[in-house]
């Protein structure tokens, strides 16, 4: 049971996590995705939430996508995510060489939990978190139509 859940963490911390500012932090659905049409089928962690593979992320893909973050993230099924259920998910595809910038990720990390915990008793609800990360795809949706394509993606990441 234990080893089920931690590949479902895995697999799912892979998407996007949006909540986690995924979309304007820089480690975004589109990082190896390819551009096109069916642009979302290749590499890309969009491709496991882009269900219809039209190359966008609807809002309803988004949200379920955040609910199934969620449950994989609260391991001890409580209802509620801790800074230490949040920390464990690794968010990138390795550990990477640059001790220092792995240090920055994990600080910018911590950081957003204590944005997602609105009422600072150190748990994250999902409602909390269903919340931020409706926020952050709003803020991604620059032109406000419900679905955000590659290129809002990468116009957040220069910014």
């Amino acid at each position: 049971m234990e080893r089920r859940r931690s590949l479902r963490v895995a697999a799912l911390a892979a998407t996007v996590l949006l909540a986690s500012g995924a979309f304007a932090q820089g480690y975004g659905p589109w990082s190896g995705a390819r551009m096109g049409p069916g642009m979302m089928n290749g590499s890309g962690r969009a491709a496991i939430i882009d269900q219809n593979d039209d190359g966008r992320i609807s809002s309803e893909e988004a949200a379920a996508s955040a609910e199934d973050v969620f449950t994989a993230m609260d391991a001890d099924d409580d209802g509620e995510i801790t800074k230490d259920e949040y920390m464990a998910v690794r968010m990138g595809p390795g550990w990477g060489w640059n001790t220092e910038r792995r240090a920055a990720m994990q600080a910018n990390k911590e950081a957003r939990f204590g944005e997602m915990d609105a009422d600072k008793n150190g748990s994250v609800t999902k409602a909390e978190f269903l919340a931020a990360a409706q926020a952050h795809f709003k803020a991604a949706d620059q032109d406000g139509d419900g679905q955000v394509n590659p290129w809002e993606y990468r116009r957040g990441r220069w910014l």
